[in-house]
């Protein structure tokens, strides 16, 4: 009896499971496929659809009113250039989001521009919904690199494996609001990992950050945050405070920097209702001649093994605990080159101590950035360093970025395909100043403490057996299908 009872259920869950993925389809763009233009594509799309983009360059822009739809580039990764355009859709971007759960996979956006009278506000992305999935981009050379966000429930946008580069183009300081390498607005989380943004332009004086958040919640994961020769303002801006947790960053502040502060927290007033920053085992460089590190207008503080390099006040908070270190050469393979690894010898070499958590968040860096847009696993002997990179970490060992692997209880993140058994990477490709690297995605790691982007587990059915496992093979043979009789049509 029970054995049928199972049975039965696995029945009607894999026939809901067909039914609901039965109209989901794959549509094609480029030369010789069914659609010639992206946005041909996402007219054409229902609910969570895939629109593949092969490499080329496309120039149009539009509206994504579709709910779970992913654009991915395939073969490459395809250039949607704004440059010669006139203006991208609705003055806002080149792709404005206007449904959720929608996801941008591996697409390079640039050249996004309006006048001076419609804003100068131009982005590659303007986030007009909830829960956006961004990976694996390249944004670079547009007013905005990615701007928005609603409020209230204004869900969680994820941001990782991406390069942002030379946007805040424009005058956009002077004539009613500044434009960022990307600028989150009220929305309820943010997870930044394992991208890289960096050097803004001076085109016209005054500039934006390099990231800017109103989130309630920032969670900000192994990235690479420098300003190198651009004009940033702050190398990171979260106006309105919330619940912020850095774990695992390398953060700079060039020489030309238009503002001496790398962390601002909170000076447009905390409205945020968490007030609280936690700071562990990231790596601070200031490269200007004097500045700030950390600067909070209000909130509290707690800060472990964070490694501050360079003039400066350390924390407008006063003096931070003992393990975190300042003041000192902390022997890095060439800070000239923005390489922070540590040499033998250095102060900052197995002086960590345990970071604790953010309420059920293990602030315990677990793994590290490689550049460019890559993470691998930190070697962990017991004895923590200070600062974002453990000295004798294998960076050989390399996994790709994971799809959406996204962490929610620990500093450990499982889209990389190097943290978790089962997954599988890939070399990505792309032009720009970086090649990224999207590969598959990575396991579900014991070590990650976190959500992967695959399950490379076992799933246990003992009562299920081999007719159950026949079933589920039916229930997929109906999903593909349905999804090929409407690529048919």
């Amino acid at each position: 009896m029970r054995r049928t009872v199972t049975m039965t259920m696995v029945v009607s869950v894999v026939l809901a499971a067909s039914a609901g993925v039965a109209e989901a389809a794959t549509l094609e763009v480029g030369p010789g496929k069914t659609y010639a233009t992206p946005c041909d594509a996402i007219a054409a799309a229902m609910p969570n659809d895939v629109v593949e983009v092969a490499a080329g360059t496309y120039t149009d822009t539009c509206s994504i009113g579709v709910k779970g739809l992913t654009v991915r580039g395939v073969g490459g990764r395809p250039k949607i250039d704004l440059s010669a355009t006139e203006h991208p859709s609705g003055y806002k971007g080149i792709y404005v989001i206007d449904a959720d759960d929608v996801t941008l996979d591996n697409l390079e956006l640039t050249g996004a521009h309006i006048s001076d009278d419609n804003g100068a506000n131009g982005a590659g992305i303007r986030i007009q919904a909830a829960g956006l999935t961004v990976h694996g981009c390249y944004i670079h050379d547009n007013q905005n690199g990615i701007l928005g966000g609603i409020s209230p429930n204004g869900g969680k946008i994820t941001i990782e494996y991406t390069e942002f580069a030379h946007n805040g183009l424009g005058n956009g300081c002077n004539v009613g609001g500044c434009t960022h390498n990307l600028y989150i607005n009220h929305v309820d989380e943010l997870l930044f990992q394992y991208n890289w943004s960096h050097d803004i332009p001076n085109d016209f004086p005054d500039k934006g950050h390099l990231l800017k958040s109103r989130a309630a919640k920032n969670t900000i994961l192994y990235n690479r945050i420098t300003g190198e020769m651009g004009h940033d303002s702050y190398a990171l801006n979260f106006p309105n405070g919330g619940l912020t947790i850095l774990v695992g960053n390398l953060i700079e502040k060039g020489p030309n920097g238009d503002n001496k502060i790398l962390l601002s927290y909170a000076e447009e007033g905390a409205s945020n209702a968490d007030k609280r920053v936690f700071l562990a085992n990231n790596t601070f460089v200031n490269d200007a001649a004097d500045g700030t590190f950390v600067k909070l207008a209000d909130g509290d503080l707690v800060a472990h093994n964070n490694l501050f390099v360079g003039p400066g006040t350390v924390s407008s908070t006063g003096a931070l605990p003992a393990d975190n270190l300042s003041g000192v050469d902390p022997k890095f393979v060439n800070q000239a080159m923005f390489d922070y690894h540590l040499q033998a010898g250095s102060p900052a070499i197995d002086k960590g101590v345990d970071p604790g958590k953010a309420d059920a968040f293990s602030l315990t860096p677990v793994e590290e950035y490689v550049q460019p847009l890559k993470g691998v696993m930190r070697k962990s002997d017991g004895k923590l360093d200070i600062g974002a990179l453990e000295f004798g970490t294998d960076v050989t060992g390399m996994g790709g970025g994971g799809a959406t692997g996204s962490s929610t209880t620990s500093a450990g993140v499982g889209g990389s395909g190097a943290t978790g058994a089962g997954g599988a990477t890939a070399a990505g490709t792309g032009s720009g100043s970086a090649a990224t690297g999207s590969g598959g995605a990575g396991g579900g790691g014991a070590t990650s403490g976190g959500e992967s982007g695959g399950c490379g587990c076992e799933v246990a059915g003992h009562e299920s057996g081999s007719g159950a496992l026949g079933l589920v093979g039916l229930g997929l043979a109906m999903a593909a299908l349905g999804r090929k009789r409407r690529q048919a049509r």
